[in-house]
């Protein structure tokens, strides 16, 4: 066999057009909008509201990559903070703070250049920095009956654990109520609740919206076996609907009340479940609450809350 060696000379030119090519894409301009080595960064203002409403002092605000923390920072008394000079990329928003449960967004293309503002709002009350024997905890104020953060570490699939808040009505002239801090005309209120086999056989629980005073508010109670809520104007009391439902003592469920901006009528949820709606606007706002009550009888009801969320402007929507 014989080689033709006349063909070697073209093999320089080949091996010098390779290097070159290589050595331009190695100082390649970095303009690529993800590109983390791009000269042109990321800006991003973060505001943080606790129930909607209030400017939250001290969250910590994170910014993941994947499962990693590239930035971090707290905001300070307006409930602001800023990220200067980021490097694009996909990111994930997390903002936790004392009382509340944490909350996520994302994930989030940030690219070279942008300036982009986020509200992120920290809305459910997990009892867990509550002191236990706490009569009123973080926007929380008892009224009547007897209220405390106790401990119930069971069904953790159910709600967060251990700390709970309990609310006992054992009086047959008053229920227990504990109500939020603030009024409102849009509102929204969830809570897990279970029954303890303690209880009296006519335990009733629930919540209260649009709570002016005893005399004037909708109450919306749960029994073993009916939904019902009432309109209460000037001290009377009206059923404005009922529904058949099936609650057992022992077992976490979830209730939630709500009521849009721009919307006329109050949505009833049980466990993720669109019950029924209410259309009335005789009360035009109040306060939320949570309720326990025994019917009018002395024997004892007990019931645990736990991660109640709140918001009493509702006029942002957050998944």
């Amino acid at each position: 066999m014989c080689l033709d060696f006349r063909k070697r000379p073209l093999l320089i030119p080949v091996v010098c057009v390779l290097a070159l090519t290589l050595q331009t894409c190695l100082d390649a301009p970095h303009d690529n909008i993800y590109d983390p080595e791009n000269p042109n960064k990321v800006h991003v203002s973060l505001n943080v509201n606790e129930i909607g409403l209030y400017e939250l002092q001290g969250a910590i605000v994170s910014l993941l990559c994947e499962d990693t923390v590239a930035y971090s920072d707290t905001t300070d008394e307006q409930g602001t903070v800023e990220f200067e000079e980021m490097n694009p990329g996909i990111y994930y928003l997390r903002a936790e703070a004392t009382y509340f449960s944490a909350v996520q967004q994302g994930p989030d293309s940030l690219w070279a250049s942008d300036e982009v503002n986020y509200r992120l709002e920290l809305r459910t009350l997990d009892f867990e920095d509550d002191i236990p024997g706490t009569h009123s905890p973080h926007r929380f104020a008892a009224e009547t009956g007897t209220w405390a953060i106790g401990e119930d570490d069971g069904q953790s699939e159910a709600h967060s654990v251990p700390n709970v808040y309990q609310g006992i009505d054992s009086s047959s002239q008053e229920t227990a109520l504990s109500l939020c801090d603030t009024e409102a005309q849009y509102f929204l209120i969830e809570t897990a609740l279970k029954v303890d086999t303690a209880s009296a056989e006519n335990w009733q629980v629930g919540i209260v919206f649009r709570y002016e005073d005893g005399d004037n508010c909708y109450i919306l109670l749960l029994s073993c076996n009916t939904i019902n809520c009432y309109r209460r104007t000037g001290g009377q009391q009206t059923l404005m609907h009922t529904a058949a439902i099936e609650m057992h003592v022992d077992e976490w469920h979830t209730i939630m009340a709500e009521r849009r901006d721009g919307e006329n009528y109050i949505r009833i949820r049980i466990d993720d479940y669109l019950l029924f709606s209410i259309y009335d606007d005789m009360l035009a706002g109040g306060q939320v609450g949570l309720i326990v009550s025994n019917g009018a009888d002395s024997s004892p009801v007990i019931v645990n809350f736990d991660d109640v969320t709140i918001d009493v402007t509702n006029t942002h929507i957050q998944q």
